[in-house]
């Protein structure tokens, strides 16, 4: 699924053509804009994406240009799914029950059939585009949160907003189900007796399961609970339709005490990249520069012979893009052995700076580890490490192999020639 999902972002990148038009124009014929979406849960209407008609900013999605995409814009007309029509299910598992059951939002919802404690600490993890709650990734990622501690899993599945062809329309829906989770959440609050204690709740998404994950935090802040978002990982933050947008419209570092990112993908979107290239966290990881991962550089893999692009392009982003969820699942299974950890040292997201940083041995001084650990650091700000190009990925060493040399140089040309 992973690899549908970037053969129809890269076809829309380059034959479809969407544009999000944030500003706040009623008569658009798009007028289901990330500015101006709203949707009904019950009797009540939330406006859910920020008004940026104020500062008259346009967000392109995909950085053709708005002439090309209001030409092409018939084809994604679409209204985006409201909440009432959008079915996001919410599946919980736990060491005691690791089958997972669903829990129905609404007047059926109810925790008697599972093992959920809320003095536990709560993962909630979030897929992206194209996508379900059955991918191998997630499932792994699950098993591996609960061998590594004694913790509720949530999966949430938007499958039902997410399989479209309509990159657009999935985007406005991550509002939408942002905002289911955050009710979700308040139905455990409501169930909850009082006098409990709250264990935390931390929220991991991929691509467009990172910017949900936002949403939902922005969401659940409005709601006054004991119980709290400590943490969010975001896992390649999608890039189409969330870069140079206002910080309410993305993940941001305000959305919770705790944000991490892990960049793999954020090459600019003209370059194929589909994670988000900038620092948006209080930690933000770019193993190996961040923009291509090593062993996706070359492939023999002869998938998207049809489309206008070279393959391998395409096969690079596929394979990168979906690295900052093995990391993140890796890091969990290293805490049982010890044996390895994801060492990243303080980078100023310079060329020059890496040769400086990686000939200094790390220590927890004036390094952090990036995944499951990052959070047990005082360090803040952006970060780089090496990766090996198989599992395991987690490497001890600090040299950069030949591959990386080679790709950072092309990835920083523009830095190297001045």
């Amino acid at each position: 699924m992973m690899l549908l999902y970037a053969v129809l972002t890269i076809a829309l990148n380059n034959v479809l053509i969407v544009n999000c038009n944030c500003l706040n124009n009623r008569t658009n014929s798009l007028n289901e804009s990330l500015s101006n979406f709203t949707y009904t849960w019950i009797n009540e209407t939330h406006v859910d994406f920020v008004d940026s008609a104020s500062n008259n900013k346009e967000v392109d999605c995909l950085g053709l240009g708005k002439t090309v995409a209001i030409a092409l814009s018939w084809f994604f007309s679409d209204k985006a799914n409201g909440s009432n029509m959008l079915t996001v299910q919410f599946l919980l598992s736990s060491r005691n029950q690791p089958n997972r059951v669903q829990v129905y939002i609404g007047k059926q919802f109810g925790l008697e059939w599972t093992d959920f404690k809320i003095e536990r600490k709560t993962i909630i993890i979030v897929h992206g585009f194209l996508s379900h709650s059955n991918e191998k990734w997630i499932t792994e990622m699950e098993e591996a949160f609960l061998k590594w501690n004694d913790v509720n899993v949530i999966v949430v599945d938007w499958s039902a907003g997410s399989n479209t062809w309509n990159y657009y329309k999935a985007a406005i829906n991550t509002r939408t189900v942002g905002y289911q989770i955050s009710k979700f959440l308040e139905h455990i609050t409501n169930v909850t007796t009082v006098g409990s204690n709250w264990g935390t709740i931390h929220l991991i998404g991929h691509s467009l399961g990172a910017h949900i994950c936002g949403f939902a935090a922005k969401e659940f802040k409005k709601r006054q609970s004991n119980w709290i978002i400590h943490r969010i990982t975001g896992l390649d933050p999608a890039q189409p339709c969330f870069r140079n947008t206002d910080s309410s419209i993305h993940l941001d570092k305000t959305d919770a005490p705790f944000v991490d990112v892990i960049h793999t993908n954020g090459r600019l979107l003209s370059n194929l990249g589909l994670g988000l290239p900038e620092p948006i966290g209080h930690v933000d990881f770019y193993p190996n520069g961040g923009k291509i991962q090593p062993g996706c550089f070359e492939s023999n893999r002869t998938y998207f012979g049809y489309l206008p692009i070279p393959q391998t392009f395409i096969q690079q982003a596929i394979c990168s893009h979906g690295r900052s969820y093995v990391y993140l699942t890796e890091s969990l299974l290293l805490t049982s052995t010890n044996n390895c950890s994801f060492w990243s040292h303080y980078w100023n997201l310079t060329y020059r700076n890496i040769k400086q940083i990686m000939s200094k041995p790390c220590n927890k001084d004036i390094c952090i580890e990036m995944g499951i650990k990052a959070e047990t650091y005082p360090h803040r700000g952006t970060f780089f490490l090496v990766t090996s190009d198989s599992s395991p990925y987690c490497v001890n060493e600090t040299e950069l192999s030949k591959e990386v040399k080679k790709q950072l140089k092309i990835d920083y040309i523009d830095e190297l020639q001045d």
